[in-house]
């Protein structure tokens, strides 16, 4: 299974969720590669400071990679292998952010309840994916996932209209949001949330939830095309 993270707008909560993910994926057992196709390589200094503090998963494996082409071929080499791969895409709509896509099961598209990120959200979700599903001739199913979420943003009226949008889309919603929580910013400097020095179980059972849904969304997804 490869799932590609991304939205074309920056600090959407990307890079955190994908730490999360393949922390949370990495732990429950599964062999993980990351493919960090971000140019300021957030992920990368992430990983090496996970490594230098002996707070790194066995089973993760993570590599930086710019080239679309290659991205696009290392993703599918190593779902071969037997891994879960997630991809990294820069906060940008670039050639990499096709590669990324081209190369998906599932693209996850992380956003706050922002007008600015609900419209890159949107764009990803009903413009540039709609263009791969056309010319691939399959489905890509893709999953918003609001990040960095907090009870009184959650219950705020000025973003009711904008939760409306996420509604009517018609592309599919997580079914919980991301909470905004002090061990987010912990894995920003080293280790997973299950290897932090104080473990939120909170936060690893959203990651837990959020994992099982990609992994049922990529079944049906597969049962439905053999059938």
């Amino acid at each position: 299974m490869i799932v590609t993270i991304a939205n074309p707008k920056g600090g959407t909560g990307k890079t955190t969720l994908v730490r999360a993910l393949s922390g949370t994926a990495a732990h429950a057992g599964n062999d993980v590669f990351l493919i960090d196709a971000d140019s300021r390589a957030n992920t990368m200094r992430w990983v090496t400071m996970s490594k230098q503090m002996e707070v790194w998963p066995d089973r993760l494996e993570a590599e930086s990679c710019l080239d679309p082409d290659r991205i696009y071929r290392m993703a599918l080499d190593r779902q071969r292998e037997g891994k879960i791969v997630f991809v990294d895409i820069e906060g940008t709509t670039n050639e990499n952010l096709f590669a990324g896509l081209y190369c998906a099961d599932i693209v996850l598209i992380p956003l706050q309840t922002t007008q600015d990120d609900v419209v890159a959200g949107m764009q990803l979700a009903l413009n540039h994916i709609p263009v791969v599903e056309d010319d691939q001739k399959r489905k890509l199913p893709s999953l918003i996932v609001i990040t960095q979420h907090d009870l009184v943003t959650g219950r705020a009226k000025a973003h009711a209209p904008l939760r409306e949008i996420l509604r009517e889309s018609g592309v599919a919603l997580a079914s919980q949001p991301i909470a905004r929580r002090a061990c987010y910013q912990s894995i920003g400097a080293a280790g997973t949330l299950q290897t932090v020095a104080t473990p939120d179980p909170k936060a690893i059972a959203e990651m837990e939830t959020l994992l099982g849904e990609i992994l049922a969304l990529y079944r049906s997804t597969a049962e439905g095309v053999q059938a």
